[in-house]
């Protein structure tokens, strides 16, 4: 039997749609938390009700977050997951971890196509040095301007094929530009998991339920 691959609808805003995504097959959902830069950010008090629906299989998106924000995420919000967007350090990913016990995800940003010098080999290592310090996983998003996710944009996917294949058992979600039209060939990919906001839209922080049920129509998993 083929593995299944995990879905996440992210840059949630409504309790509805958390609720209508979780009913319709997501694995997981992610909620954007007081990040200034995103369209799609929550304060922690607005995103109360997001986390209530289902806390354990919700990733609180955070940016460069001072420590005192992450403990009071861990203590209000609860979540599952974190995942770490921009410029983190390692030494970060261990300190939440050690401290809050929550699992952490570190964005890694590729580019739009091919760069001289942007090799598997040099995203490699940084994997590398945030596994060494206890990441749980990745996200493959897109490396935009001023923004650390939800361009809706496409990174090279031979890139990330590349990068995927290379860390077999390392839980990676491809993200950056994922629609219902071509999320069959990201999760061909072989990712661990495919990640979309935009894709799944009317808006940004909208989900539409029509592009949410095409989406499970598309990878074959209509539940």
């Amino acid at each position: 039997m083929a593995k299944k691959t995990a879905v996440k609808l992210c840059g949630q805003t409504r309790a509805a749609d958390i609720e209508y995504s979780f009913t319709r097959g997501a694995d997981f959902c992610g909620v954007v938390v007081e990040v200034a830069s995103s369209p799609r950010t929550r304060t922690i008090e607005n995103a109360k009700p997001l986390f209530a629906v289902n806390a354990q299989k919700t990733f609180a998106l955070t940016a460069d977050a001072p420590m005192a924000l992450y403990r009071e995420i861990a203590k209000t919000l609860m979540p599952g997951y974190f995942q770490f967007t921009a410029n983190e350090e390692p030494a970060t990913v261990q300190e939440v971890r050690k401290r809050f016990g929550i699992p952490v995800f570190k964005s890694v940003h590729l580019p739009m196509a091919a760069e001289p010098g942007k090799t598997a080999g040099v995203f490699q290592a940084l994997i590398d040095t945030y596994l060494d310090a206890g990441a749980d996983g990745f996200v493959l998003d897109t490396k935009t301007p001023r923004m650390f996710g939800g361009s809706g944009k496409k990174s090279d996917w031979n890139l990330a094929e590349a990068i995927i294949r290379g860390n077999p058992g390392v839980k990676i979600l491809l993200a950056g530009g994922i629609d219902p039209q071509n999320a069959a060939e990201a999760a061909a990919l072989a990712p661990w998991g495919i990640d979309l906001a935009s894709g799944v839209e009317t808006a940004p922080g909208i989900k539409s339920k029509e592009k949410i049920d095409a989406l499970f129509v598309a990878i074959g998993d209509n539940r």
